[in-house]
């Protein structure tokens, strides 16, 4: 067996995935089709490729690569081609004949631009699934803005949710948008697929980075909608606005605390803080924000100083004896060594030569209890391959590696 052919485990064996995307979103969504077995051919451009392959985080880089490309690539093959050129299209739409899904996530009109659009490739194959992310859909006045995580969590209000009242926004470090929106186009173009089975026909899903991050805030937008009097910062260190305290995190001795939703009346009695019952009892009114805000920080500074007399081990201990929700605050390094951990990792072999550690795959299938693994993609490594078997002869695939339309593995340094 080739070893790089199609890894023929998991529920979606059988199936071709052209990948046009690059960043997070979208690698990501096509990695978890090929996690369930699908064949993913990865198109790249020619002159570097997915910019996740050298934009780094905080520079760390593995076999050539970004750690943010092998991060979202593995179960891919790699092919350059110049989709620019009507050389390169024409390659394309011999390979979405046989496809199954494919998934871009350029910016509004880009697609139609190169003539790679839903409408001009659902002609050529009435059966492909056909998904797109974007970051603010593609219509609107923001619709030509970056659809980066960091600023769409700005846009659409999550910063303001936390922190204190006179600190600066409180953004995720987490690109949560992103994971999520890939979450949002893998099921719809898995539910896709179920409709084709019973129509025979494809259809385009769209999904926008904006879209994702208003169904995470459901909650909380919803609620703010059905109030004249939302809440708002106050001094206290929050974790939410919308989560009545004492939830938040908080000093010990040795390291920090977090604590969920917990009874009030409850935690008075368990740490001996006779205070708390009363202030539960007198909670404003929620039109009365000023005073609102001091309720809060009275509460949190009366549970912080009575935490920070012992360490996290005696009041996790503690707390959860009495039924109360809370836990500590790791780090990676204590995460990542916990016990607990070790079922949600895995080891990666890389096609240049070593191992790397990783996430493992999130969703697991009863008849496919461990999912089989292949490491991220060379640049341009499997473009011959990939083109000998669309279909294309030798001397076409020579011919267009010759004029630069497709381009095979460049080693990196």
């Amino acid at each position: 067996m080739n070893e790089h052919a199609p890894l023929n485990r998991g529920p979606l064996t059988g199936l071709k995935v052209l990948d046009l995307t690059i960043a997070l979103a979208g690698p990501m969504c096509t990695q978890r089709m090929g996690e369930m077995g699908a064949d993913i051919v990865k198109v790249e451009a020619p002159g570097g490729g997915d910019f996740s392959r050298y934009s780094t985080m905080a520079g760390v880089t593995k076999f050539g690569d970004a750690t943010t490309f092998i991060t979202l690539n593995r179960n891919k093959r790699s092919l350059i081609l110049d989709l620019k050129s009507d050389a390169g299209r024409e390659v394309l739409y011999r390979m979405v004949k046989d496809a199954d899904v494919l998934v871009q996530n350029f910016r509004p009109r880009v697609a139609s631009k190169l003539g790679i659009d839903f409408a001009t490739l659902s002609a050529i194959n009435p059966r492909l699934v056909y998904g797109s992310i974007s970051g603010y859909g593609e219509d609107g006045p923001m619709k030509d803005r970056p659809g980066q995580d960091l600023l769409v969590q700005s846009f659409a209000g999550l910063t303001m949710n936390a922190g204190r009242a006179s600190g600066l926004p409180h953004p995720s470090p987490l690109y949560m948008v992103d994971v999520s929106a890939s979450h949002l186009l893998t099921e719809g173009v898995l539910a896709a697929l179920v409709a084709r089975g019973i129509t025979g026909r494809g259809q385009e899903i769209k999904v926008s980075m904006v879209s994702a991050i208003m169904e995470m805030q459901i909650q909380e937008l919803t609620s703010y909608m059905s109030t004249e009097a939302p809440p708002t910062r106050s001094e206290s260190p929050q974790v939410s606005i919308w989560m009545e305290p004492p939830y938040g995190i908080y000093a010990c001795t040795d390291g920090h605390l977090a604590l969920a939703q917990v009874d009030l009346n409850v935690l008075a009695e368990v740490i001996g803080v006779p205070v708390l019952k009363s202030l539960k009892a007198s909670r404003p009114k929620q039109t009365d924000s000023a005073a609102l805000m001091q309720w809060r920080d009275d509460i949190y500074n009366a549970v912080a100083a009575k935490l920070a007399t012992d360490t996290v081990a005696h009041w996790d201990e503690l707390l959860t004896e009495h039924g109360l929700w809370c836990g500590p605050v790791n780090n990676y390094e204590r995460f990542l060594s916990h016990p607990q951990t070790q079922r949600y990792l895995t080891t990666m072999t890389h096609s240049k030569g070593g191992e790397y550690r990783t996430v493992a795959p999130a969703i697991h299938f009863s008849e496919q209890p461990a999912p089989a693994l292949r490491g991220s993609p060379r640049y341009g490594e499997h473009s011959r391959e990939v083109l000998l078997g669309a279909g294309l002869s030798t001397a076409e695939v020579d011919k267009l590696i010759a004029d630069r339309v497709a381009v095979t593995e460049v080693e990196k340094a």
